[in-house]
C-alpha cells in the first residue's frame, strides 16, 4: 500500500500542514506515502515551514490495488480518473468546501459578515450552479462514491446528513510545545484574535469598547505569534469555526483563556471541549455578548484559567492521538469511528 496526498504546494495555513502532518504520521508507521502537488501549484516553492515533517513529494498519484490517494475537501474532482486506488476526501475547512459553501453562506452567516454575494439574489444563483456544477462535473457522484476523512466531529456530522456516508475522523495536531507552567502572573489584560477570521466583527467591538485592549495576530512568525499568546489574558474567537480551528488550542498551549463564537466546530463539546460560559452567542447580539463573557474572565481570571485545565492537558496529547486515528483507518482499514470517544 502506497498512500498519496494532494496538497497546495508551497500553501503555509492549517490546511496544509494536516496534510503534510498525514505523510509523516504514516511514514513514522513505516507506511510509504508521499505528498502530491495539486495541479497548478507544482512550480510554487515549498513552504519551508513544514521541513520539520519526513514528508517527501511524489511527482503523480498512483492507481493500482492497494494504493489510497487523499484530497482535501476542495480537490474532490481529482479523485474521479481513479480506477483502481481506494479515494478519500478529507473534510478540513467543510463550510469552505465547494460542496458546502453556499449553505454556509445562507445559514451561518451573521448580518455583520454578509456581503453582496452572500445575500439574494446573488446567493441564489451561486446555489444554481453549484447544483448544476455537481451534476456536469460529476463531483455529486465521486462524493458519494468515496472514503470520508473528517478533521473534526463537526465535519462528521455534515457529511453524513448531507451525504449520507459514515466517514472518519481523523483530526490534526497542534505543534506547538505548551508552557511548563500556566498562571496569571505576569499576563496582560488584553485580548488576542485572529482577524481573518472574525475581522468585521471584531471592528465592531472595537468601535463599541474602545478601552479594551485588542491584539490582532497578524503579520507575525510563529515564534511572534506565541510569544503574544504567552502574555495575553484572552484568546477570543468569534468566526465561524470551519473546523476545529487550530488558533484556540494553540492559544490554550500558551495559557490564554480561550473564548469562542458557538457556532460551527465550536458549538459541540467534542471539538472544543471549554465549559459552557466560555461559548458566546451569537445572538442577539454576538458583540455584546462577547463583552459579557470577557467581563467574568477578567473579574476572576484564575478561575477562568482552572476551568481551562483539561483543554489545555489534552493538546500535548494530540500527536499521540492522531497517530492513532491514522493507524486506525490506513493500517488496520476501521473505518466509522466518529471522534466523540478519544481514539488514544
Amino acid at each position: 500500500m502506497t498512500v498519496y496526498v494532494y496538497y497546495p504546494r508551497g500553501l503555509a495555513t492549517g490546511g496544509p500542514e494536516a496534510l503534510h502532518q498525514l505523510v509523516d504520521s504514516l511514514r513514522r508507521q513505516n507506511q510509504p506515502a508521499f505528498l502530491v502537488p495539486i495541479p497548478g501549484t507544482e512550480s510554487a516553492p515549498r513552504a519551508e515551514r513544514y521541513d520539520q515533517y519526513d514528508a517527501p513529494e511524489a511527482s503523480a498519484a498512483g492507481d493500482t490495488p492497494g494504493d489510497i490517494v487523499v484530497v482535501p475537501e476542495t480537490q474532490a474532482l481529482l479523485l474521479k480518473p481513479l480506477r483502481k486506488a481506494r479515494g478519500y476526501v478529507w473534510w478540513l475547512s467543510i463550510d469552505y468546501a465547494p460542496r458546502f459553501v453556499i449553505e454556509r453562506d445562507a445559514t451561518s452567516l451573521l448580518p455583520i459578515e454578509r456581503t453582496r454575494n452572500t445575500r439574494f439574489p446573488l446567493l441564489h444563483v451561486r446555489a444554481a450552479k453549484r447544483a448544476l456544477r455537481g451534476l456536469v462535473t460529476g463531483e455529486d457522484r465521486v462524493l458519494r462514491g468515496s472514503g470520508h476523512l473528517a478533521q473534526s466531529h463537526y465535519a462528521w456530522n455534515h457529511v453524513f446528513a448531507h451525504i449520507g456516508r459514515v466517514g472518519s475522523i481523523l483530526s490534526d495536531y497542534t505543534p506547538v510545545a505548551p508552557l511548563d507552567s500556566v498562571t496569571i502572573s505576569g499576563r496582560i489584560p488584553r485580548v488576542a484574535y485572529n482577524p481573518a477570521k472574525s475581522r468585521p466583527i471584531m471592528a465592531e467591538f472595537a468601535r463599541r469598547w474602545p478601552g479594551i485592549e485588542l491584539l490582532p495576530l497578524e503579520n507575525m512568525t510563529g515564534e511572534e505569534v506565541a510569544a503574544a499568546l504567552a502574555t495575553s489574558l484572552v484568546y477570543l474567537d468569534l468566526g465561524a469555526h470551519p473546523g476545529k480551528d487550530r488558533m484556540p488550542r494553540e492559544a490554550a498551549a500558551m495559557g490564554s483563556v480561550v473564548l469562542v463564537a458557538n457556532r460551527g466546530a465550536a458549538a459541540n463539546g467534542v471539538d472544543v471541549p471549554i465549559p459552557p460560559a466560555h461559548k458566546i452567542d451569537v445572538g442577539p447580539d454576538i458583540v455584546q455578548n462577547a463583552k459579557r463573557a470577557l467581563d467574568r474572565v477578567f473579574a476572576d481570571p484564575a478561575a477562568a484559567l482552572e476551568a481551562q485545565a483539561d483543554y489545555r492537558a489534552r493538546i500535548p496529547r494530540e500527536r499521540d492521538v492522531f497517530d492513532a486515528e491514522v493507524r486506525r483507518v490506513f493500517v488496520e482499514g476501521l473505518e466509522g469511528d466518529d471522534g466523540a470517544v478519544p481514539t488514544a
